[in-house]
């Protein structure tokens, strides 16, 4: 699976209900009676712990969208946390030395083992949960309940 927020949905009441913040994105762009195309893909890993870990980061962007100037996305709470767990690599300039940007891609979800991609949420739950003053298995919970 790629650093790309699924589009995940929950059938619901004969529909389907958006989970992820991508998925309420598409719809919220979505005009009114428009056909949108979903195509269905083989994912690898454990899907189920990737749904929750987006999930997660939407309910943290929401609790921490005061925190910062602007607006915050899943998409930049998840590569501020590869780069705060040192899974980002640096690119740094050769004549001063300085990091110049980060590289997100370099070990993307799809490129590490199902044990380095656990780690990886383990370490962003752990983090954002301190973050957000809430216990770990609170948040862990709520965003598998809501990504269920």
């Amino acid at each position: 699976m790629s650093d790309k927020e699924p589009l995940l949905f929950r059938k619901q009441f004969g529909g389907l209900r958006p989970v992820t913040a991508a998925a309420e994105q598409l719809l919220a762009n979505a005009k009114e009676g428009e056909t949108i195309r979903i195509e269905a893909k083989q994912l690898r890993g454990n899907v189920r712990r990737m749904a929750w870990y987006w999930v997660m980061l939407k309910l943290a962007t929401e609790q921490l969208s005061d925190a910062v100037d602007g607006v915050m996305t899943t998409h930049m709470l998840h590569r501020f946390l590869k780069r705060h767990t040192g899974r980002a690599k640096p690119i740094t300039s050769k004549k001063t030395g300085e990091v110049i940007d980060y590289d997100y891609d370099s070990i993307a979800f799809d490129k590490m083992t199902e044990a380095e991609r656990a780690e990886y949420i383990d370490q962003s739950t752990d983090f954002l949960s301190r973050r957000l003053g809430v216990d770990t298995n609170t948040l862990r919970r709520e965003a598998q309940q809501q990504a269920a």
